[in-house]
């Protein structure tokens, strides 16, 4: 059977191809609203796939999310509510794998006016190559050279001015020292680190259950914990696992 065709001279509006359709009794009769949908569908189903992000686009979309994965997870807000809308955590700065997020809104508290909010925080692995963690820094860090600057105790900038060999575990600084001074420090250590002078290894066991890598210290050292500020709301300075 010889499919029916449409006179090449037809303008094909969809009222004109309605009547047309109706007029010779053709398959497919339609009313000009159905043909109109008709094609619309078309339209959207034979569109073109729209071309994929640029790798460095999706590489930085992975890493926002990790990024606010683990602020989260460790209790870290990740946007500021305010009167005047919602703002995100934004990945502001990279350096040596590690990375400031960071945003900027307005707050009220109470029936205070509103005012500037800032969040910080730096994220990264540590030195045996285990996390990732996340750390709230003061909101005025923008960079993550800033954020170093902060957190570094004052000890472990001056080993690293003096040549110190010194590794980092999560919020654990283990500084060269001599051997008279080896093992400093680990009796405070938090319940999540144990230093074992056995095999000179310090172990990190989060409370999350995650299994992280040892580091190995064949040197002297005494331990030094970092200060951060809480994850959460408050600000108030404490001890960040």
């Amino acid at each position: 059977m010889t499919r029916p065709t449409l006179p090449a001279g037809l303008v094909h509006t969809p009222a004109a191809l309605a009547a047309h359709l109706s007029a010779h009794k053709m398959p497919g009769q339609r009313s000009a609203t159905a043909i109109t949908l008709l094609r619309r569908k078309r339209a959207r189903r034979n569109q073109p796939s729209p071309e994929p992000k640029p790798l460095a686009e999706r590489a930085r979309a992975r890493r926002h999310a990790a990024v606010i994965r683990e602020i989260r997870r460790r209790g870290g807000e990740t946007s500021i509510e305010g009167r005047y809308g919602t703002v995100q955590l934004d990945l502001v700065d990279r350096s040596g794998g590690m990375v400031l997020a960071h945003a900027e809104g307005w707050r009220a508290y109470g029936k205070s006016p509103a005012r500037m909010a800032r969040l910080s925080y730096l994220w990264g692995p540590d030195d045996a190559g285990s996390g990732p963690w996340a750390v709230r820094v003061p909101g005025t860090a923008t960079t993550v050279d800033d954020a170093l600057e902060w957190l570094t105790p004052a000890e472990v900038t001056q080993a690293l001015a003096r040549g110190r060999r010194v590794r980092r575990q999560g919020d654990v600084y283990a500084v060269e020292t001599t051997r008279a001074h080896d093992g400093t420090g680990a009796g405070w250590l938090p319940p999540s680190h144990e230093w074992r002078p056995g095999t000179r290894f310090l172990v990190h066991r989060p409370d999350d259950g995650r299994r992280h890598r040892p580091v190995r210290l064949p040197w002297p050292v005494r331990f030094i914990q970092q200060t951060a500020y809480d994850m959460g709301r408050t600000g108030s300075r404490a001890n960040a696992d």
